[in-house]
């Protein structure tokens, strides 16, 4: 007994876990470090199959006992929060193997580590790049780091040193107006950036807005008059914004001034020269615009001699962490804030969203991070709140009520017993698939499977 309890001793002296199973692959040794790793105490596992408790490919001491070989693995995810370095033997008795042994060495803390430096030169990568960008005038708020974007930016810079119409397209919330803008600044105009949208324009004030009106024009009109946008960007760019949303009757009289640089003011009768470049900018492709009977196949092509195209955000995902970045910076000193770090797996799962609602979405979603994260750390647990809000996650079926009256509590607590026992049997009782698809932690699921007494 006292050899046995200095072997327990010492195998749990030490910060590594242990496991022994047999030829059957039945748990027959279960360190207290392994209990703590994986939040399993010794009663629930020992006795059982090692592939009814874990997946059996991430099992590599399964792989040890049937191919007869030692194997290493370095830095292997444990459990959510806990990485080791793995080393499985084969157990030999009288030549013939017998079981498996596998250590594990926690890493974790190093890990982080590695990730804070990793996440530090990435920002500090990413910032460098904004800096850089920020330094070009022109292109000020435009941040990217791919390819493609890269190609934009050269087709602005082409297109700045001449006077002819362009027609900027994308979808919404990709930033529209920042490529006017940059537009505007690489020419040599002398004017003003004078911005209209055409889809936030009463049709009756219409005419008003973008041509003005002369004293007494209308019932309720500026006594002096009003100059419109179309005078206001003399000698400099009209931006029109959402162009396909311009009323038809009024593409027509548009159409008029791109071509003879001439118009009417609403109410006069002098006719005003004028002289101004003109970039527009829609998120409905141009085939559309072409195929619609609510816009002018003329007026389109005398607008879209160059056409920008912005891609989305989707597809250009090498742009995603450069503009987090570049925002979570602004957002922060925005609210008097110190900047949070953002763990590996909060940019990865950035990444990988699809954003829809492209660099404005984005945008929002690094505010909410910022006003809801109390640690240095952003808070991950926000960015999935989103997830499920905009519809990313699945949800969990909804059971029927039964007959008899319970409290809501008791209510909540059934289903959720009930969806996790069906879970569980699904997956064969096996607690890591089960809690892999449940979306929470096997010492979470091990709990909540003692709570309810499945």
């Amino acid at each position: 007994m006292l050899e046995k309890e200095i072997i327990n001793i010492l195998i749990n002296f030490h910060n590594d876990s242990f496991t022994i199973i047999d030829k059957e692959e039945n748990v027959i040794y279960w360190s207290d470090r392994a209990a703590k790793i994986f939040g399993m105490p010794k009663d629930y596992v020992l006795g059982k199959k090692i592939t009814d408790i874990f997946s059996e490919d991430k099992l590599i001491m399964i792989k040890s006992l049937r191919e007869n070989k030692v194997i290493q693995r370095q830095q292997h995810r444990a459990t959510e929060n806990v990485y080791v370095d793995i080393k499985s033997i084969p157990i030999y008795i009288d030549g013939k193997v017998e079981g498996a042994i596998v250590s594990e060495v926690d890493v974790t803390e190093k890990i982080k580590r590695e990730e804070q430096i990793e996440m530090l030169k990435n920002k500090v990568s990413s910032l460098s790049d904004s800096v850089q960008q920020l330094n070009n005038s022109e292109f000020k708020n435009i941040i990217y780091r791919s390819p493609v974007m890269e190609r934009v930016k050269n087709q602005i810079e082409m297109a700045a040193k001449t006077n002819a119409n362009i027609l900027i397209t994308g979808e919404t919330g990709v930033g529209k107006e920042l490529f006017a803008q940059a537009v505007h600044s690489s020419s040599k105009a002398k004017g003003d950036l004078v911005p209209i949208n055409c889809g936030a324009i009463p049709h009756h004030l219409f005419e008003s807005e973008l041509f003005g009106y002369e004293k007494g024009a209308f019932t309720g009109a500026n006594r002096a008059g009003n100059r419109g946008k179309i005078e206001s960007a003399e000698n400099g760019t009209l931006f029109l914004d959402e162009i396909g949303e311009m009323p038809i009757d009024m593409q027509v009289k548009f159409l008029r001034v791109l071509q003879e640089r001439q118009y009417f003011k609403l109410g006069g009768n002098k006719e005003m020269n004028t002289n101004f470049r003109l970039i527009s900018a829609t998120n409905k492709k141009i085939s559309d615009l072409l195929s619609s009977e609510e816009f002018r196949s003329d007026l389109l092509y005398r607008v879209n001699v160059v056409n920008i195209h912005i891609p989305p955000l989707c597809e250009r995902p090498e742009d995603i962490e450069a503009l987090f970045y570049y925002y979570l910076y602004n957002i922060s000193e925005k609210y008097g804030m110190s900047v949070r770090y953002a763990n590996k797996q909060l940019i990865n799962e950035l990444k990988a969203y699809r954003w829809p609602g492209n660099v404005r979405e984005l945008m929002n979603v690094i505010e909410r991070l910022v006003i809801f994260s109390n640690e240095e750390t952003l808070n991950n647990e926000v960015f999935y709140q989103y997830l499920n809000e905009v519809g990313e996650k699945n949800t969990v079926p909804k059971n029927l009520i039964n007959d008899e009256a319970i409290a809501l509590r008791d209510y909540i607590e059934k289903v959720e017993a009930d969806y996790i026992k069906y879970i569980l049997e699904d997956n064969n009782n096996n607690i890591e698939q089960s809690s892999e698809v449940l979306g929470i932690s096997r010492p979470t699921l091990y709990a909540k499977v003692k709570k309810f007494g499945l």
